[in-house]
């Protein structure tokens, strides 16, 4: 479906909210928690990237882009959040997955030698980030495990979907990729401010992206 002019507006809105939230959003930590303003600029972009879908009348897509800002907000909120966060972004994922099951050709779909490639190279960069970024004596390195799992296993699936419908395997990619941002960020962060800052910026851009991508290949 080709999306219409309030669709296109809510997506210019949802980019505009990101971009500000990247490049401002650091002065919104200043003070103590809870970082209640944080927490809405951070999911205000893809709640609106969810309106879209809801506009689209996909209750799978928004569930699953209204669970990604849940996300986003707990994990802003406090660090003591962090956690139930990432459980959100399962359950969004979980959502995500249904949807592409539906909507998509099934395991016959890696028959295609570009897909079976994807799929195994995707496979390996989960185990690989996993094992180089969250350190094994943390806390929560077993339940990041088990949610990288679920978010590769989404993008995995996101690989069955017909081949017009490639924004969303690329969201999906992105995604995947924005969370090694995250995991960088959090247990390996830069000393140099500009770097960090940055670093963190084109993380949080990749994820966005990441998102557009899957509510607009969704969408067909």
């Amino acid at each position: 479906m080709k999306l219409t002019g309030l669709q296109l507006a809510a997506l210019a809105a949802s980019a505009i909210l990101a971009i500000a939230y990247g490049a401002f959003g650091s002065a919104l930590y200043e003070s103590t928690p809870p970082y209640v303003i944080g927490a809405l600029g951070k999911a205000s972009g893809i709640v609106v990237l969810a309106l879209i879908a809801l506009l689209a009348r996909s209750r799978l897509l928004a569930a699953g882009l209204l669970f990604g800002a849940l996300g986003d907000a707990l994990l802003a909120w406090s660090e003591a959040t962090f956690l139930y966060g990432a459980f959100a972004f399962l359950i969004g994922h979980l959502f995500y997955i249904t949807l592409f099951l539906r909507a998509g050709l099934g395991l016959a779909a890696f028959n295609q030698p570009p897909r079976l490639l994807g799929a195994i190279t995707l496979i390996i960069a989960c185990v690989v980030m996993t094992a180089l970024l969250v350190p094994r004596d943390n806390p929560m390195f077993a339940p990041l495990a088990v949610y990288t799992g679920v978010l590769t296993l989404m993008a995995l699936i996101s690989f069955t979907l017909p081949a017009a419908r490639w924004p969303a395997m690329l969201g999906a990619v992105l995604f995947f990729i924005s969370d090694g941002f995250v995991a960088w960020n959090m247990f390996h962060p830069d000393p140099d401010p500009t770097l960090a800052y940055w670093r963190s910026f084109a993380g949080w851009m990749v994820y966005w992206a990441g998102q557009a991508g899957l509510c607009i290949g969704a969408l067909g």
